[in-house]
This record gives C-alpha cells, sequence and structure tokens, in this order.
C-alpha cells in the first residue's frame, strides 16, 4: 500500500507493546476551504475501495510486498494477514463540508486504522481540492455548462482519472478523460488540436481541408463536431472555414449531434460575439461556441459580465490541479482509544482536535441550511433535542456571545454522517456510492439549500458550524485538566 514509513514504524511498536487491538478513532478533516468557503467532498468512493483492496489481496502478494520494504518480522507478519474489521462512516462524494467537520472517521484496531492515514489523506487531498475548485469555477459559470479539460495538466495518470471524476461530481457537465469514462461510464468529449488542423498544411485551403475531413470522418457518428478556428486567423480565416466545411457537409440546425466552433486564443468575449452574429447570420443558429484558454471562475465571471456568448466552457488546469489551492490540507488525527476521549492541543486555536467519536447534524429553515451541529454520536443531549425538534441554542466555540435559536418544531433536521461500513461489512451507504450520477446529483441538490450569501465566491457569508453543549463541554474539560497538569510540573 502506497504509504509513510512513520505509520509502519509506530506499528512496530504497537506490536511490540501489544497495543494492536486497541480500538482507535480518527478523523479526517480540514481546517479552511478556499476563498473561506465551502468544501466538496470527494473521493470517499475510492477510500471503501482501496479497503476491499486490502481485505481481497491475498497473503503472499501483501507478503511478498512487505518482506522488501520491512524488517521486523513480526509486523510483517501481522499486516500480512490482516483484514480490516474497523467501521468507516463520514460525508459521502457530493456533500458539501466545512472546517473541522469530521469528513471520514476510522474506528478500527490501533495499526488497521493508523497504516490508512497517508493513502485517505492522499485520496481525499487531491479529490477535494480538485471538486472544491471545480465547484468554484462552475458556479462562476452560471447556467453555461463546463467541461474538464486538463488531464494533460493533471499530476500523473490516476490523477487525471480520479480528478475528472471529482470535477464531474461537483459541477462540470463533461470531461475528456477516456479512462474515467472507462471506469465510471461518464461519457467524455473532445474537440480537436491545432496539431490536427496544421497536419493538413499551411494556410487556408488546409484549414479547410482539415475541417472538412474531420466533418466527414465524424458525422455519421454523431460526434461532435467542434472546429477549432484560431490556429491562423479566427475571424477572417478560420471562422469562415468552418462556416463553409458545416455547409458543405449537410451540418446545419437540423443534425442531431453536437456542432460549433472552438476559440482558444484572443479576446474571447469580442471574438465569441463576432462569431454568433456569423453563425446566426448564416443559418447555424444551434451552433456552439466553446471557448477554453486558461480559464478559471475569475476569468469566466468576466467573460460574463461582458456579454461573452458561450455554450461550454472548457477548464484545463484550474480544476486539474486546483490551481490556485493545490495543497487542499486535510489532517487525520486520533481522537479516541478504548473509549477514551483524545485532545491535540496547539498554540494556534485552530489547530486544537476535537475529541471523541462524532457526527454532524444540518439544521435546516425554511429548506435552507442553517448551520451544522456537531455531536457526540454515542450521547448527546443537543442530539435528543434535535430529534424532537424541541427549541435549540447553538453557540459558536471561539465567541459564547454569538449564539443561534432554533424554534421548537419551526427547523429541520438531517444526520449528514452516513455509516459506510461497520465492523468490517458493508452498509447500503456504501453501495450507494458506486453511482457517480447519484453523487453529483446529491451536490447539485445541495447547492439549491445554501443561502446566496453562503455562495458567493468572494468573502462569503460565514456558515455557522458549531460544537453541541456536551461536545463542547468535554474539549474544555480535557484541556483544562492538560493545563492543571502543566501547572503541577510548574510547581
Amino acid at each position: 500500500m502506497n504509504s509513510d514509513r512513520y505509520q509502519y514504524t509506530e506499528s512496530n511498536v504497537f506490536i511490540e507493546e501489544k497495543m494492536e487491538d486497541r480500538i482507535a478513532t480518527f478523523d479526517m478533516f480540514f481546517r479552511k476551504a478556499e476563498g473561506d468557503g465551502f468544501a466538496v467532498v470527494a473521493g470517499i468512493s475510492d477510500v471503501l475501495e482501496l479497503i476491499d483492496i486490502i481485505n481481497n489481496t491475498d497473503e503472499k502478494t501483501k507478503r511478498e510486498y512487505l518482506s522488501r520494504v520491512i524488517q521486523e518480522e513480526d509486523l510483517v507478519e501481522y499486516l500480512s494477514t490482516m483484514k480490516f474489521t474497523g467501521s468507516v462512516s463520514g460525508l459521502r462524494d457530493g456533500e458539501i463540508a466545512y472546517p473541522n467537520e469530521p469528513v471520514l472517521t476510522i474506528t478500527a484496531p490501533l495499526i488497521q486504522a493508523k497504516i490508512l492515514e497517508t493513502p485517505i489523506l492522499n485520496i481525499l487531498n487531491h479529490q477535494m481540492a480538485v471538486a472544491t475548485k471545480t465547484s468554484r469555477v462552475t458556479r462562476a459559470a452560471k447556467d453555461v455548462p463546463v467541461s474538464a479539460f486538463g488531464s494533460r495538466r493533471a499530476h500523473g495518470f490516476d490523477s487525471a482519472v480520479r480528478g475528472s471524476k471529482a470535477s464531474y461530481i461537483a459541477g462540470c457537465d463533461s470531461h475528456s478523460n477516456l479512462v474515467t469514462e472507462y471506469l465510471y461510464g461518464i461519457k467524455s468529449i473532445g474537440t480537436m488540436a491545432h496539431s490536427y488542423v496544421q497536419s493538413f498544411g499551411v494556410g487556408e485551403k488546409a484549414e479547410y481541408i482539415a475541417f472538412d475531413k474531420f466533418i466527414k470522418h465524424n458525422k455519421e457518428e454523431r460526434h461532435t463536431l467542434i472546429l477549432l478556428i484560431d490556429t491562423y486567423n479566427t475571424l477572417e480565416m478560420g471562422l469562415k472555414n468552418a462556416i463553409k466545411a458545416f455547409k458543405a457537409n449537410g451540418i446545419d440546425d437540423t443534425y442531431e449531434g453536437s456542432y460549433g466552433i472552438r476559440l482558444d486564443s484572443g479576446d474571447l468575449a469580442y471574438l465569441s460575439k463576432k462569431c454568433r452574429i456569423a453563425l446566426d447570420e448564416a443559418g447555424l443558429t444551434k451552433a456552439k461556441i466553446a471557448l477554453t484558454n486558461s480559464l478559471d471562475e475569475y476569468l469566466i465571471r468576466s467573460l460574463l459580465d461582458q456579454g461573452v456568448k458561450a455554450d461550454l466552457f472548457g477548464v484545463g488546469d484550474s480544476i486539474a490541479v486546483s490551481k490556485d489551492r493545490p495543497c487542499f490540507g486535510g489532517v487525520y488525527k486520533i481522537v479516541e482509544i478504548d473509549g477514551e476521549r483524545l485532545i491535540k492541543l496547539s498554540n494556534d486555536i485552530v489547530k486544537i482536535s476535537n475529541p471523541g467519536k462524532k457526527e454532524i447534524y444540518r439544521l435546516f429553515e425554511n429548506e435552507k441550511a442553517i448551520a451544522d451541529l456537531v455531536v457526540l454520536k454515542e450521547k448527546d443531549s443537543d442530539t435528543d433535542k434535535i430529534l424532537m425538534k424541541k427549541e435549540l441554542v447553538i453557540v459558536d466555540e471561539n465567541n459564547r456571545f454569538n449564539s443561534y435559536k432554533f424554534k421548537e418544531n419551526a427547523y429541520d433536521f438531517e444526520k449528514i454522517t452516513k455509516d459506510f461500513i461497520i465492523d468490517g461489512k458493508r452498509t447500503d451507504e456504501y453501495d450507494e456510492l458506486t453511482d457517480i450520477k447519484k453523487s453529483k446529483a446529491h451536490y447539485e441538490n445541495r447547492l439549491t439549500q445554501l443561502l446566496k450569501g453562503h455562495k458567493r465566491l468572494d468573502n462569503p457569508h460565514t456558515y455557522m458550524v458549531d460544537l453541541s453543549m456536551d461536545l463542547y463541554h468535554l474539549k474544555s474539560s480535557l484541556i483544562k485538566k492538560i493545563k492543571s497538569q502543566m501547572q503541577n510540573l510548574d510547581e
């Protein structure tokens, strides 16, 4: 398993100290989202698939691999015969998540939970970075579809495949990656490259031949016929050749596939308007105009403000590598062992962890999400209030004067933490994640439940994420306990 060395050197200590069967709980969460907004969950299904691989890989294969990288025989023996027997809960793919909420929780024998740390963070940090950036880009694009075109800029083959999947969940209408289509059944699309046009020679006649051949060899299959028109001169050559080639091949508004042009350089707002006029005058009113060229949410928003004529935005590296914020920053922290709640302190308040097993309730008023409440999983007085729709007051952990009251029977709720694996066995929630289209639909529905202020790209209104009273008091008591011990040491 692709991991970091320290998890295995620590696990060897657990073996030697006979700690391997202690039951530990770890939370994966993040402390900040891009633009101080929300993140989109993606990659949970891949974590669960990884656990399946661990359980279904034969002992001989495990032993051969482990013996080459680990010297401790007892640890090799344990890991070679190990199967995941723990529980996994968290937020589903397509869920909207906020800082310091447990996105994924692993409860399992200590070594089982420990060695999953790097793989979990590798999967979720990548896919949530891509999904969160995609959400920003697609929200900026409003009603104009966005396609993820960034495979060639992604950081490796697997990154391209999983990133395309994550971008689809978080709002892209389409993508360009063939393996993503093969694995997940999400149809890929494509246009053409400048090199294709240049392959037929230089100049006007060569460009026309390139367009003509492209249409002739693809129209019967009803492929998307999008012609790249800026290889030489966009308006005086490319656009005219595209219109001529469409008409010569009988491609017009009766064509059952999709057809049109792509602009990849220049003043996209100006050129798109000129092209739209010319296409309409030629009777090609259903011809699509696709725009590319280092687009991100800010450029897209600017183009829309200028009245751009666009039917599709193709976005590459901005999505594929989450260009503005490539490091998502998710962490994996232990919060409980053998029933004892644990806490990590820090001089940086945001790095103080929340102890114990937890779950999240989303609270709604008038069908709009107002707040998330993080509660203790096993017993919490605020959970009882929520389930009975009793009056509930939530309080900001860092500003106890900042509170919000939910009136009795005047709100709705949903427990957004789901159980995917319980004691090593899959649940129905696990099976739900195998349908990528359902994850996409879940995300899109969640967006409709947010207030406009929470969806702003710049300076969004702060969404309330608070701790239950019981969790707050538990956290405070553990902090006081540690501080008391420090004072005793000073004396």
